[in-house]
């Protein structure tokens, strides 16, 4: 795996060995949901849970996102993150979080303007995680969750909908976009 564009562009980013301990994000998935998002990375505070290595949100700070915490309950994930942050001299704009997702989530006070969830396939956590988002996300935010093709996911869940969803291969990217309150104009 390699930072696609921006500042680290074409450092490796090292990944956990083995398919059953982490799924990393294909690099097509990556490019498509960045390319997605070109605009709106810049400056961005990003969340990056079930963060395996790091990639996405060391893309998005490669691309220019202000702020990136990572999230993850594995040592070894945390310590590989860590690596590639020093590895594409980001670490500086990082923050790493070594505990259970779900709990962090339920406890955060911090808020984001984009959240990136790679949570583990085929257990619906997903769905069950983006309740918990929502006082996470800055207005006009987003949500991406990447599932298995084959997961259902919600259309709206509170103050977000799903704006797009993207299939590549056996995985989609379910991307959602925080709603403006009811005196905005448009």
């Amino acid at each position: 795996m390699r930072v696609n564009t921006g500042i680290a562009k074409g450092r490796v980013i090292e990944t956990l060995p083995g398919d059953d301990v982490v799924r990393p994000t294909s690099q097509k998935v990556k490019e498509g949901l960045f390319s997605a998002l070109q605009f709106f990375i810049p400056g961005a505070t990003m969340l990056d849970l079930f963060a395996g290595s790091g990639q996405m949100g060391i893309e998005a700070l490669s691309r220019g996102a202000s702020h990136c915490v990572f999230v993850d309950s594995s040592r070894e994930a945390i310590s590989v993150i860590k690596k590639n942050l020093t590895s594409t001299d980001l670490f500086k704009l990082a923050t790493v979080a070594q505990m259970d997702v779900l709990r962090y989530v339920e406890r955060a006070t911090s808020r984001f303007d984009f959240i990136f969830a790679d949570p583990p396939y085929r257990k619906n956590i997903g769905g069950e995680i983006l309740p918990h988002l929502d006082k996470m996300l800055e207005e006009g935010g987003y949500i991406a969750v990447e599932t298995e093709r084959e997961a259902n996911m919600p259309d709206e869940v509170l103050s977000f909908a799903l704006k797009k969803r993207y299939n590549y291969g056996s995985t989609t990217i379910w991307l959602y976009e925080k709603k403006g309150t009811e005196g905005d104009q448009e």
